[in-house]
């Protein structure tokens, strides 16, 4: 009962695989596909995700180089500005404690100082001198400035309390952007005081800020702590504009932060406080980090990106490769595994029948063979001189005949009971009888059994049978009933005058081999794999049961062989039958 829901297990199994492997290449074509598909895109998402966090800590690398940078080229505009606003300072305060008031009131006193000052600080506009009531007293310089009232001035008002200041950018009487820097002299005796304050133009700031280095996107420029633009922008607005940039608090040095515009595009600022004076040196660096250094890195990564890729596509294809015929041949064993089972399970089944039909036919065969004997002891009694039975037998006519065909019956009996048994004996797994024989004998003597055959069908008969071929030893009976039934097919396959060719070889020490070909109609592709199944034929419909190779099939397995078949439509069709020179265990005997 096991065995039969193994064997119908097998069978559901063997109907079942088909259907998996029924889509052929295609299956296993998809099936790379997707592996492939699936493991370059892991492995693009992990390159991909090292990239983006490479490039990110470089722009960050950039960026912090930029800064420092930046920071750096702020700290030496800022020294130069305050530099250059105490040299003016000292300068105009040693022109004030060298002269008095009286001698600066003196035009041509000065002009000659103002000739002099130009001439050293080539920056200077005018120079002038104011009385304490904010009246300018004397002047030297390209305008008409002379007796103007400069108290309501934020500078004149600061210097009163500081004794030096550096003014805003202002238009003034001349109406362009310029600032003043001014230092008051006090007069001990009067307690009075008068100012000696020259001007500059803004180009001198312009130019003292345009050491920083800009690129095309950045912008660098003065502006007051309430946003007043001291020197021209080229994003952020006109000198004495009102700058859109949020002013930051006080602060000792540079400072750098980074921060967004209206539109939300991200910018650095920078932005230092320079020492006596009103103004903000401000950087805005819009531009992105890009050094020849960082663009080599960035473009290896790349590279190095791409190459990892096309080397991932390569050995990704070449596993998957592997892995994919890995798979097919896993599954062509285990198809293999389940036919071999259901041929097993056919196997059993005919075996069963054949036990069956074995007994059935072995009862009707007891009887002829008794009835049979008993006229033959019958016949012999009576020649042998007893009384009783020689009247009878001498009144009997053709008496000799009668006793020949008696004869032919017991050997048709003894026939029948030897296929019968051997019947039983393939469906009881009955042990062969293995004896030494010379299997081209064994092959010359199936063929005298159908020599008139042959010979009526005027079939050419082409033997190659090898002279030095070794004895095997095997069961001889099973092995003349497998060369019968594929000799009889071959008979069967050809037309008149065709040719059936027999041949013999030792295919390695321990085998020989037999071929039987013939020039046939062949078997198609598609029907090879089921010919040694039982109860399937090639021949004419009542001209085959099916069984014939099916048990030869089972001879040469239990005989320890192999058989297999080659055809090709049209051309013929060849049956290879290899036998070991001793089946099974008889080796071990043989060499023992």
């Amino acid at each position: 009962m096991k065995t039969t829901r193994n064997i119908e297990a097998a069978r559901m199994l063997t109907h079942l695989a088909p259907s998996s492997i029924a889509a052929g290449p295609s299956r296993y074509l998809r099936l790379k596909i997707s592996i492939v598909v699936i493991l370059v895109t892991i492995s693009i998402v992990f390159l991909l995700i090292v990239f983006f966090v490479s490039h990110f800590w470089l722009q960050r690398f950039l960026n912090e180089e930029t800064q420092n940078q930046t920071r750096w080229q702020m700290e030496n505009t800022k020294n130069s500005i305050e530099f250059f606003i105490n040299l003016k300072v000292s300068a105009l305060r040693f022109l004030a404690s060298g002269y008095t008031f009286e001698q600066l009131l003196d035009q041509k006193t000065l002009h000659y100082l103002f000739s002099n000052f130009k001439k050293d600080f080539g920056d200077t506009v005018d120079l002038g001198v104011i009385d304490s009531m904010g009246i300018m007293r004397s002047y030297a310089g390209p305008y008409n400035l002379k007796d103007k009232n400069y108290s309501d001035q934020n500078w004149f008002k600061q210097v009163e309390v500081q004794d030096s200041c550096v003014s805003e950018v202002f238009m003034g009487y001349r109406g362009n952007p310029h600032f003043a820097v001014a230092v008051k002299t006090t007069i001990p005796e009067t307690n009075g005081f008068w100012i000696l304050r020259a001007t500059v133009d803004i180009k001198t700031l312009q130019w003292l800020i345009s050491t920083i280095n800009l690129k095309v996107n950045d912008d660098a420029f003065i502006v007051t702590p309430k946003g007043v633009l001291q020197t021209p922008s080229r994003f952020h607005g006109d000198v004495l504009k009102f700058s859109d940039i949020k002013m930051p608090y006080l602060q000792h040095g540079v400072n750098v932060s980074e921060q967004e515009l209206h539109d939300g595009t991200p910018f650095i600022y920078a932005y230092t406080y320079i020492k006596d004076s009103p103004w903000i040196l401000s950087a805005v660096i819009r531009s992105k980090a890009q050094t020849p250094t960082a663009k080599s890195f960035l473009n290896q990564l790349i590279a190095i990106f791409v190459i990892s890729i096309l080397i991932i596509i390569v050995i990704t294809v070449k596993m998957a490769h592997s892995m994919v015929n890995w798979i097919r041949e896993a599954d062509e064993k285990r198809q293999e595994a389940l036919s071999e089972i259901e041929h097993s399970g056919k196997l059993a089944s005919i075996g069963r029948l054949a036990a069956g039909v074995a007994h059935e036919i072995n009862n009707p065969l007891s009887i002829i063979g008794q009835r049979a004997g008993l006229i033959k002891d019958i016949l012999e009694m009576a020649e042998s001189g007893e009384d009783g039975f020689n009247a009878m037998i001498d009144e009997m006519k053709n008496k000799e005949k009668f006793i020949g065909l008696t004869n032919g019956i017991l050997d048709a009996v003894n026939r029948c009971r030897t296929i019968t048994h051997r019947l039983l004996g393939f469906a009881r797994r009955m042990d062969a009888t293995y004896e030494l024989i010379d299997l081209n004998e064994t092959l010359l003597e199936v063929l005298s059994f159908l020599d008139k055959e042959i010979l009526f069908r005027d079939i050419k008969l082409v033997r190659n049978l090898a002279s030095d071929l070794p004895k095997i030893k095997t069961d001889k009976g099973q092995v003349q009933q497998v060369f019968l039934n594929i000799i009889n097919n071959a008979v069967d396959a050809v037309s008149r005058e065709g040719v059936i060719e027999l041949s013999s070889e030792q295919k390695d020490p321990q085998t020989v081999t037999v071929f039987i070909s013939d020039n046939g109609q062949g078997i198609p592709k598609s029907r090879i794999k089921h010919i040694f199944e039982p109860f399937y034929t090639t021949k004419e419909k009542d001209k085959g049961t099916g069984l014939g190779l099916f048990i030869s099939y089972g001879i040469i397995k239990k005989l320890g062989g192999a058989i297999s078949v080659e055809s090709e439509p049209g051309k013929g069709t060849t049956f290879i039958i290899e036998l070991p020179l001793f089946s099974h265990g008889e080796e071990a005997n043989a060499a023992g």
